[in-house]
C-alpha cells in the first residue's frame, strides 16, 4: 500500500466513523442487519461470494454486502447476535454499535434481546453442522 493510498483509506475512515458519531450523538445504541440482503450460502472454498447489486445499487460481491465491516473500519464496539432464520434456514444477525469505549451498553443490550428473543434451540441447524 503506498502512502497516498494509506491517507486516502484513512480520510475515508475518519468520514464513515463522523457519520457513525453524528447518529450515536442522538441515540445510545444503533441496530443494524448484519447484512444488506438475505444470507447466502458459505462457499465450500471459504470464498463466500454475494449480490453484485442490491435494490438497484452495485456492490462488491465479495464485502459490499456486509454491513458489520464498515463497524469494524471504525472501531466503534459492537456485537453481532442472532435473530432469526431466514425462510431457507439460514442465520440471520442483527448488529448491535454503540460509542466509542462503550462495550459495556452493547453486551448489556445484547443480553436484553436474548432474554427477550433466547435464539439457542432455534439453531440447532447451525450448531449440528460440521466445523
Amino acid at each position: 500500500m503506498s502512502a497516498v493510498d494509506f491517507m486516502r483509506d484513512h480520510a475515508i475512515r475518519s468520514e464513515v466513523y463522523d457519520a457513525i458519531q453524528g447518529v450515536l450523538d442522538r441515540y445510545d445504541l444503533l441496530v443494524t442487519p448484519t447484512l444488506a440482503c438475505l444470507p447466502v450460502d458459505n462457499a465450500g472454498n471459504g470464498n463466500t461470494v454475494g449480490p453484485t447489486s442490491i435494490n438497484g445499487e452495485k456492490v462488491d460481491p465479495l464485502i459490499g454486502w456486509c454491513l458489520t465491516y464498515p463497524i469494524n473500519f471504525t472501531g466503534h464496539p459492537a456485537a453481532s447476535i442472532p435473530a432469526g432464520l431466514s425462510d431457507d434456514k439460514l442465520p440471520v444477525g442483527m448488529q448491535i454499535v454503540g460509542r466509542r469505549y462503550a462495550d459495556a451498553d452493547v453486551l448489556a443490550a445484547s443480553a436484553a434481546f436474548e432474554r427477550l428473543r433466547p435464539w439457542r434451540d432455534s439453531y440447532q441447524i447451525c450448531a449440528a453442522r460440521k466445523i
